[in-house]
């Protein structure tokens, strides 16, 4: 079986790969040989690496056109994985510096859309079956974005879950390492092998209590998807869950820009110290006010964000989760790594995050659902996010079970690998 899986997804990458484009680089050959020799929990199991994670056997770009800009050495997580018998395939592509300038990389359900960004190679790899995982980062939405994308499943841990040393720093507060899997079980199963003495794997948990967030109109969430969420709402309350609905609490100024305030400080003192490799112009540009802005607007915004996870905390007690889009709408052109405001809130207030993929809109493409839950219960969310996605499809009729059915109480990347690379 590991042989025939492996096999399956090295076809599938030889097949599509030039139009999907997920990896900047890789050793199809040498993974094989790697992966039929590893032993261990993830013994056979090939996994992509985005570029901005260190790499021994790979050089590390950071998504920029130099030739090897990072240290030769295995980031923490890379590591990890070896110990447990996981093959890295390759370096998969990112936007240089997870800037949203768009990569080469395409979405393999449609290669004239974006994968999004910045983790694009990953969630692509994952999606068009040449790998079983991926690991991604996430700063602002660059994981559940892209998952949703996609249509895979994207793990954002809560912050400081997953070690980052060895991963190239953008925002020292806000950076967390993501995950690309087929399923929210899958997820897990390498988060807890990764962190824990041997892996978990989760049993679905029905919720008792859901809370949907309803955004004003100024933001641009597509009708369609507003529209599939509160069927599903209704679903889950005719299945006797208490399923209630209340208006974004938050102001939308600081909804869309405290992630900003905090990641531009942090990341002009990184990226634009000397030494360091340059990045991108128009990355260059955004950060350079940034350089000598006053440390009290930097203090005022982390004051405000410890009031908003305060708030945040208060608003989901009692709840086993909360559901939103995890994007704004299908992806949008190449041209384009699509909006991250549905993510980049979250991301500062440092609690879970999971996309799982849940519909296709009218054209085929994936549409995601977001779960959120209070900071250090990943566990408990990825239980309640297996839950839903094992749901008979009813109001969600357009999912693409070829790609994404779950297999059983036991890990399913081998049956979803061998589906989705055919």
């Amino acid at each position: 079986m590991r042989e025939a899986v492996v096999d399956q997804q090295l076809a599938a990458l030889a097949r599509r790969d030039s139009t999907v484009r997920a990896f900047v680089c890789l050793d199809a050959a040498g993974a094989r040989r790697r992966a039929l020799a590893a032993t261990g929990p993830f013994a056979g199991v090939l996994i992509g690496v985005k570029d901005i994670i260190a790499t021994a056997e790979f050089p590390t770009r950071y998504g920029m056109d130099v030739d090897d800009a990072g240290p030769r050495e295995d980031a923490w997580c890379v590591a990890r994985i070896r110990q447990l018998g996981g093959t890295v395939l390759g370096k998969t592509v990112c936007t240089a510096f997870a800037y949203p300038l768009p990569g080469p990389t395409t979405n393999p359900h449609d290669v004239t859309r974006t994968p999004g960004g910045s983790s694009s190679g990953s969630a692509a790899a994952v999606a068009a079956g040449f790998v079983s995982f991926a690991l991604g980062t996430q700063t602002a939405g660059s994981t559940i974005r892209p998952a949703s994308y996609c249509g895979v499943t994207g793990f954002k841990p809560s912050y400081g879950l997953m070690p980052l040393d060895g991963v190239q720093a953008i925002s020292t507060t806000l950076d967390h390492l993501g995950l690309f899997a087929h399923s929210p079980r899958d997820a897990w199963y390498l988060a807890s092998a990764m962190i824990m003495p041997q892996a978990e794997v989760v049993t679905a948990r029905r919720p008792r209590r859901l809370l949907v967030l309803r955004f004003p109109p100024e933001l641009p969430v597509s009708a369609d998807y507003v529209g599939r969420l509160e069927a599903l709402a209704d679903t889950l309350r005719g299945e006797a869950i208490e399923v209630n609905t209340r208006d974004l609490p938050f102001p939308m100024d600081d909804f869309r820009s405290l992630q900003s305030e905090l990641c531009y400080w942090e990341a002009a003192r990184i990226l634009l110290s000397p030494g360091r490799v340059r990045p991108v112009p128009e990355l260059q540009a955004l950060l350079a006010p940034y350089r000598d802005r006053d440390v009290a607007l930097y203090a005022a915004a982390r004051r405000r964000r410890g009031a908003y996870r305060a708030q945040f905390t208060a608003l989901v007690a009692g709840y086993d989760a909360v559901m939103l889009p995890a994007a704004t709408g299908v992806a949008p052109p190449v041209a384009d790594t699509g909006d991250a405001v549905m993510n980049r809130f979250w991301t500062a207030l440092h609690v879970p995050a999971i996309t799982i993929p849940m519909w296709r809109s009218g054209d085929g493409l994936p549409l995601g659902l977001q779960l959120l839950s209070g900071l250090g219960t990943d566990r408990a969310l990825i239980e309640v996010a297996q839950w839903i996605f094992e749901r008979p499809p009813r109001h969600c009729e357009e999912r693409s079970d070829e790609a994404i059915q779950p297999v059983g109480a036991r890990p399913s990347w081998i049956a979803s690998s061998l589906r989705s690379s055919q």
